[in-house]
């Protein structure tokens, strides 16, 4: 990681760098767009003739994948490109998602889940929102095949399998210009109020992915919303959230990464969110709605804590995208509220949001919050813990269990060995 914010952290030398990597993990909060690999992004623009500000990996570096960004919106910029390229193309899609499960599996992580908004890449008449599911669960079966059958530890059952999941995502907001698919979307429902569009949305999303696992199999595991948190309320896609939950698909939520408390009220509350996106300003008192009729800031986020604390409700954290997108952390990084998460005895997992836009891998992710929050080993076990324990992972719950007792031989194995 080259970040220069990053650099001088005080080392925690309870862990190595190789111990690290060797540590079975998950990424369950893992954007597929947003995690390219950067020569790829270069080949495929160039491929299908689509305009980079640059076709240079060091210029790109500079100009399009910052170090740090203004907010969350500048952040998102270079999704233009990534979605560019991957638009209208299975073979791209395919191509992408093998290597995002090749690099994570480098990195020693088991379990992946990926998350991706297909109405993005869809054009309709030519590559319809099954195909793109279709073509992104063929690239990760391919890898997930390839993995399994060359680790020999897995093969002798000494180490447990890389696996996947796959997380569809409504878009919290959208216009004709943000993908083909969106354009023919907005006229044909142009009569419709924006925000209750934004939910059809969603709903047929859902519907498609609920038919696809139930009729092909596939191990589509959860419905997400992501995009502009601010202005864009996940109210608007309760009813999505709703027939999710009424055909057993797992929820997970972006919110209080742009906003704050009431966002994650609306997603636990409102749309059974069983984990939430970064919840970075979950203990917030100043980041509430100018016209909220909450009277007792302090009163409103106690009672949310203890709800997702009770219950198990994972937060997703990814440092170095929230360091990236919010300016006050970066003057100290120790502020990052994952340190009260974890004394709140808050369920949290860590993980990479987008490993292109961010420059980070899960690696980064561990050295960081073992660097910055002085991590114990039982401290970092329960974190890796979570990331397995609430994901939605396919298949039986008797079979996860199994595969967690894997990991917890594994992980001790690794620890003995190179603690």
């Amino acid at each position: 990681m080259a970040l220069r914010f990053l650099e001088g952290l005080h080392r925690n030398n309870n862990f190595s760098d190789k111990l690290i990597k060797l540590l079975p993990k998950t990424d369950i909060h893992l954007h597929l767009d947003g995690s390219l690999r950067l020569t790829t992004l270069v080949e495929l623009a160039k491929e299908r003739g689509i305009e980079l500000p640059s076709y240079e990996v060091n210029e790109l570096k500079k100009t399009v994948l910052k170090e740090s960004y203004a907010d969350l919106n500048e952040y998102l910029v270079p999704f233009k490109y990534t979605t560019d390229v991957l638009t209208n193309s299975a073979k791209a899609l395919e191509r992408v998602a093998f290597e995002l499960a090749e690099d994570c599996y480098s990195e020693g992580v088991r379990y992946i889940e990926v998350r991706f908004a297909p109405h993005l890449n869809a054009v309709p008449g030519e590559l319809s929102v099954e195909d793109v599911i279709i073509a992104v669960n063929k690239g990760l079966e391919s890898a997930t095949d390839k993995f399994n059958k060359a680790d020999n530890d897995v093969q002798k059952g000494a180490a447990p399998e890389f696996k996947f999941g796959m997380i569809v995502c409504g878009m919290r907001f959208f216009n004709e210009h943000f993908s083909p698919f969106f354009k023919h979307f907005c006229e044909t429902f142009r009569h419709e109020e924006p925000k209750k569009m934004y939910g059809i949305a969603s709903l047929q999303l859902v519907k498609l992915a609920v038919h696809l696992r139930d009729t092909l199999n596939l191990p589509i595991v959860a419905l997400d919303i992501a995009g502009s948190e601010h202005s864009f309320p996940a109210i608007s896609h309760a009813e999505a959230f709703q027939y999710a939950h009424e055909h057993h698909m797992n929820k997970t939520v972006h919110a209080g990464e742009a906003y704050g408390p009431e966002s994650i009220y609306q997603a636990v509350a409102l749309c059974h969110a069983e984990r939430i996106g970064h919840g970075l300003n979950m203990f917030n008192t100043s980041f509430f709605h100018p016209n909220t009729p909450v009277i007792d800031r302090q009163k409103y986020i106690d009672g949310i804590v203890r709800f997702i604390a009770s219950r198990k409700i994972c937060i997703e954290v990814c440092l170095t995208s929230n360091f990236q997108t919010s300016p006050q952390l970066r003057q100290n990084l120790s502020s990052h509220p994952l340190r009260k998460m974890l004394d709140e005895k808050l369920t949290v997992c860590l993980n990479t949001d987008n490993r292109l836009v961010s420059g980070t891998s899960i690696c980064d992710e561990v050295r960081l919050a073992v660097d910055i929050f002085e991590l114990s080993k039982e401290e970092l076990w329960e974190i890796i813990k979570n990331g397995f324990e609430s994901s939605f992972m396919p298949g039986s719950y008797v079979n996860k269990l199994e595969y967690l007792g894997k990991v917890k031989l594994f992980y001790d194995k690794i620890m003995s060995e190179h603690s």
